[in-house]
């Protein structure tokens, strides 16, 4: 989802107090579990996937894209968290980085599962070669 600075200051009018609150609960509860759900999983499936590739190759390192998902999710958690916690008064600098943080840590996390793909392929090419005949 797309969406502005106004976007989140509307959401924040709409809230209310005790909805501001719920929202900056649900981003220190639910969603600190989440991102570390699928960081580990992607974390994982990747570095199994690409350790067919030699270590020095800086391709094996695409296991690190989900760190850098998590890492832009936890800034927009605190991001939107701040400009819910200070609204009446704007929070300029932030609530503009926020949906920026979003877009970002949306185009990491789908380039983390595009990368399954390519090293699903990657390894069936190295087992079938390396147990031929």
């Amino acid at each position: 989802m797309e969406y502005s600075a106004n976007d989140l200051y509307q959401m924040a009018e709409q809230y209310g107090e005790e909805g501001r609150s719920a929202y900056i609960q649900a981003r220190f509860t639910f969603d600190l579990v989440w991102p570390i759900v699928y960081l580990f999983l992607l974390l994982v499936l990747l570095s199994i996937l690409y350790r067919v590739i030699p270590p020095k190759n800086r391709w094996r390192r695409l296991n690190l894209l989900p760190v850098g998902g998590w890492a832009l999710d936890m800034l927009e958690n605190a991001g939107a968290s701040l400009t819910m916690y200070r609204y009446p008064v704007h929070t300029p600098v932030v609530a503009e980085l926020t949906p920026i943080f979003t877009l970002l840590k949306w185009c990491l996390i789908s380039a983390s599962f595009a990368a399954l793909v390519p090293g699903i392929i990657l390894t069936i090419f190295h087992f079938a070669r390396t147990n031929r005949g």
